[in-house]
């Protein structure tokens, strides 16, 4: 189990990648009903990403408050441009969206 003292650098990274995703035009939350959205929020998986790549980061043996802050920008970034990607939305959704345009 992975414990750390320093839960600043925690607070960092997620303070850091909500701001930059909301700079980036992200929505706060995801569409109703939040359990079946497929849509890339500030909140999730945004800030979830940001706390598992600081504690991944860490656990390579680079720390800080930096090292946070760098993480965080990343995250949002990624979780922007990068994620929809990476893991693309799924084929039912895909079909439920063109059918209701």
């Amino acid at each position: 189990m992975i414990i750390h003292a320093n839960v600043f650098s925690y607070i960092i990274a997620l303070a850091a990648a909500l701001i930059l995703s909301l700079v980036l035009r992200l929505p706060l939350l995801p569409e109703r009903p939040m359990r079946q959205s497929w849509t890339i929020s500030a909140v999730f998986p945004t800030a979830i990403l940001a706390i598992g790549f600081y504690a991944m980061v860490y656990e390579l043996g680079y720390q800080g408050y930096i090292v946070a802050l760098i993480t965080g920008i990343i995250t949002a970034l990624f979780a922007k441009f990068i994620l929809e990607k990476v893991v693309p939305v799924p084929e039912s959704e895909n079909q439920e969206e063109g059918s209701h345009e």
